[in-house]
């Protein structure tokens, strides 16, 4: 497959809202992790975009992206298909992904022709946020074991729901809870995100070091670009991925 076009397209620009309400942090629920269900049924949370700082010093990040065309079935396969090759990380956010692998237990996950059922898997992304080049790593866990309930997610049109634990240094350094919930809409989907910035870390270097609010506003900056460009992106690489597999 020919990522070319894909590299060469401009990556998204931050529109004129987001970039106000990035401005004036605060404004947002400051909704604490043990209450993310309330995502999936209060509208007016869906919504917001921004960050707030929670009283116990971490970060709530807040960003919702319209996704016209895009499937869950698309997101689904993104999350098993992009890891394989440095080349299709690059090509979601051209100058700001470098690199990404997965855990050496998770080779015969990903190694499948075709998409498998999902597994817990953990990858590990190199990219930069708000300036700083990051060598991260997730650990993907169903919605299930996240804490989403699953009647509420069929009771409120859940397409999908990517969510897991992150970290950096193939994960001896763990720091932020992060959800992506695609809600089901006539025309595609919508994603609501969330990233629980701190929740997870403990060594008060690291706190202090990713706990401020540039570092909680680069996140949302690129959880904006970076899931649009997915929606621009996808549904081409997915359509070219079904014609490979049916050769």
């Amino acid at each position: 497959m020919d990522y070319i076009k894909y590299l060469n397209m401009e990556n998204a620009e931050i529109p004129p809202d987001i970039v106000t309400a990035l401005a004036a942090p605060g404004a947002n629920t400051p909704l604490v992790f043990e209450e993310k269900n309330k995502l999936l049924s209060v509208p007016e949370l869906q919504k917001e975009t921004g960050f707030v700082k929670m009283e116990n010093g971490n970060y709530l990040i807040s960003m919702c992206v319209e996704m016209p065309g895009v499937t869950a079935d698309m997101a689904n396969w993104w999350f098993w298909w992009h890891p394989l090759e440095a080349d299709r990380y690059k090509l979601w956010y051209p100058g700001e992904h470098f690199d990404i692998s997965y855990a050496k237990k998770d080779a015969p996950y990903f190694q499948q022709k075709k998409m498998p059922e999902f597994r817990q898997n953990t990858q590990y992304p190199v990219e930069r946020i708000g300036g700083l080049k990051m060598p991260l790593s997730i650990s993907f866990v169903t919605p299930e074991e996240f804490g989403y309930d699953k009647t509420l997610m069929e009771e409120n049109n859940v397409a999908t729901i990517i969510c897991g634990h992150v970290g950096a240094l193939k994960g001896r350094i763990q720091h932020t809870e992060m959800s992506h919930i695609f809600f089901q809409r006539e025309d595609g989907l919508f994603m609501v995100s969330r990233f629980w910035m701190g929740k997870r870390a403990k060594n008060p270097l690291v706190r202090k070091a990713m706990l401020t609010d540039a570092s909680a506003k680069g996140m949302a900056e690129h959880c904006y670009v970076e899931y649009t460009n997915f929606a621009r992106k996808v549904p081409g690489l997915y359509k070219e991925y079904l014609k490979e597999v049916a050769r």
